[in-house]
C-alpha cells in the first residue's frame, strides 16, 4: 500500500489475491453460521440473511481493496443500536476465521483478511473498543 492507502500497482490486492467467487462464497457461509451461532446469533434475528450477505459482499469488497461496491448505511450508523460488546466482535472474528481457514484459504491472507477486520472495532462498537485492547 502506498502512503495513501491504494494498493501499490506491483503488487495485488487481497480482493485480487483471494477473489470475488471466494469471497462470496465466503461471506455466504459466514453469515449462515452467524445466523444460527449461540453468542451473536440473537442480532440476526427478524433480519433478511440475503440483503445482509450482499451488504457485507460489497462492503467486503471495498475493504479487501476491489470495487468499492457498498452504498448501505455508514458502518458505525448500522451497528449503533445493536450494542455490541468486546466477546460479541470476538466470535464475529472467530468465526470468520474458522469459515475462511476452513474454506482453505492461505494463512497469510486469512490473517490479512481479519487484520482488516479489526480494524473496524473502533468504528462499530466506539464507546467500548479501547475496553478490547
Amino acid at each position: 500500500m502506498t502512503a495513501d492507502g491504494t494498493p501499490r500497482p506491483d503488487k495485488k490486492t487481497l480482493y485480487e489475491q483471494i477473489g470475488a467467487d471466494f469471497i462470496r462464497a465466503a461471506l455466504t457461509e459466514f453469515y449462515q453460521r452467524a445466523f444460527s451461532d449461540m453468542i451473536i446469533g440473537h442480532f440476526f434475528f427478524g433480519k433478511d440473511i440475503a440483503h445482509i450477505t450482499e451488504q457485507q459482499i460489497a462492503f467486503a469488497t471495498g475493504m479487501l481493496g476491489g470495487p468499492r461496491l457498498y452504498r448501505g448505511k455508514a458502518l458505525g450508523a448500522a451497528h449503533l443500536d445493536l450494542k455490541l460488546r468486546p466477546p460479541h466482535f470476538g466470535r464475529r472474528q472467530v468465526l470468520m476465521y474458522e469459515v475462511l481457514s476452513g474454506m482453505g484459504l492461505d494463512a497469510e491472507l486469512c490473517q490479512g483478511w481479519l487484520s482488516l477486520e479489526e480494524q473496524l472495532r473502533s468504528v462499530v462498537m466506539p464507546a467500548r473498543a479501547a475496553v478490547a485492547k
